[in-house]
């Protein structure tokens, strides 16, 4: 059957080689780990950069948006004052216009009046100006006073009859009524026809003036139409698509909000995502370095116990025959000294553990293993040739890697 080093041997081969299986376990487990770590944080850093993309492409589209929206406003506006000012300028000349033909009206009337009043005064002077007898004479002179009369009752305010006229207009009518014979009768009758054919001759211009300013009044009247119309029209389609950027500012402006609010979401992922991996990286190359240490700590204590020179020592340790611990007056059937051989047997079977346990203590040390110390410390206290206890806690740490492999795999 195996000696207590062999089996204390066997043990640490196989911590050893549990240790480097858990290591390529673990390592399966972080590699999957970090390639999380990578790809999430890669896609995130993509998904923030195209968010940036996208918001700048917004922002610019904003501010298109923003000045197209207040350029149309101020166009709308001046379209607004435009068509006021156009409707305005219809109102005026619509009023002028309106004065004017009034004006027209009234003195069209009363030179249409003088010119019937005219026209029967020089019938009646012409019919009394012929030979006549006793009543006859007296109603044609008392009919043409009549009509001279009504000439100058009617004539217009503009007629501007000169003193002359005047004054012999007046002679003829004061002759006439004291019924006397009035030789100025044909002056007064070339008079009145004179006048007729002025008020004739103005009444016509007035009346081509009055034309002249209503085709004029129209045309600048359809001008004014024309342009009002092109004026509403654009006025109506500047404020519709004033209203379509309007929406499209609106909806533009709710996609930066929520791309921003999505890039800020996506930052703190990637700050928390990127805080957890990197920890846990360091996390995992602290427990690799651990790791390695334990399995170097391990190897070394393999090398010296399993060193020709410590089974030589822990050969010479044991009396043939008796077991080391054992009564020294227990006989062999061997002559040996007593005192010699329990001397040389412990000296012997002491060397071989306590270069163990240094050299478990000094990788505990280096990498701050409290197994690797415990096991260091087992050693030590073991009594040479009994390694129960330290069979014991090896089975122990095994069990305890196994547990802490699972917890790990689980994470």
């Amino acid at each position: 059957s195996a000696t207590p080093v062999e089996r204390v041997v066997k043990l640490l081969e196989d911590l050893k080689v549990k240790l480097e299986m858990d290591e390529k376990v673990e390592q399966k487990v972080y590699d999957k780990y970090a390639c999380w770590c990578e790809k999430t944080t890669a896609r995130k850093a993509e998904a923030i950069t195209e968010a940036q993309e996208a918001m700048r492409a917004y922002g610019q589209t904003i501010l298109s948006l923003k000045g197209k929206v207040a350029t149309l406003s101020a166009e709308i506006e001046e379209l607004t004052q435009g068509i006021k000012e156009n409707k305005a300028a219809q109102e005026a000349a619509t009023s002028l216009r309106e004065k004017q033909n009034a004006a027209y009206t009234a003195e069209t009337t009363e030179m249409k009046q003088a010119l019937a009043a005219l026209e029967q005064a020089v019938t009646v002077l012409v019919a009394a100006t012929k030979p006549k007898q006793g009543a006859a004479l007296l109603q044609a002179k008392t009919q043409a006073t009549a009509a001279l009369k009504s000439v100058i009752a009617s004539l217009p305010a503009t007629a501007g009859l000169s003193a002359d006229k005047v004054a012999q207009l007046s002679a003829f009518l004061q002759q006439a009524s004291q019924g006397k014979y009035t030789p100025q009768s044909a002056t007064v009758q070339g008079m009145l026809a004179d006048m007729y054919d002025t008020f004739a001759s103005d009444l016509e211009s007035s009346t081509r003036d009055e034309a002249a300013a209503n085709t004029k009044f129209e045309d600048f009247m359809a001008v004014k139409a024309m342009e009002l119309k092109l004026m509403e029209e654009d006025k109506a389609k500047k404020e519709d698509e004033k209203a379509e950027s309007e929406v499209r500012l609106a909806d533009t402006q709710q996609m930066y909000d929520e791309t921003a609010a999505q890039k800020e979401a996506d930052i703190v992922f990637f700050d928390e995502t990127k805080k957890a991996c990197e920890a846990k990286h360091e996390e995992w190359t602290i427990r690799s370095s651990m790791r390695e240490e334990e399995i170097a700590g391990i190897a070394k204590a393999l090398e010296i116990l399993t060193s020709d020179e410590a089974r030589a020592l822990f050969a010479s340790a044991i009396k043939p025959g008796k077991e080391v611990g054992a009564s020294d007056a227990y006989d062999t059937g061997r002559d040996i000294s007593p005192a010699f051989v329990q001397i040389r047997s412990v000296s012997s079977a002491a060397e071989a553990p306590m270069r163990a346990y240094t050299a478990l203590k000094a990788q505990a040390t280096a990498v701050h293993s409290l197994r690797l110390a415990a096991l260091a410390i087992r050693v030590r206290e073991a009594k040479a040739g009994h390694f129960d206890k330290v069979i014991a806690a090896i089975d122990e740490m095994i069990q305890t890697l196994k547990a802490e492999n699972l917890a790990d795999i689980a994470k």
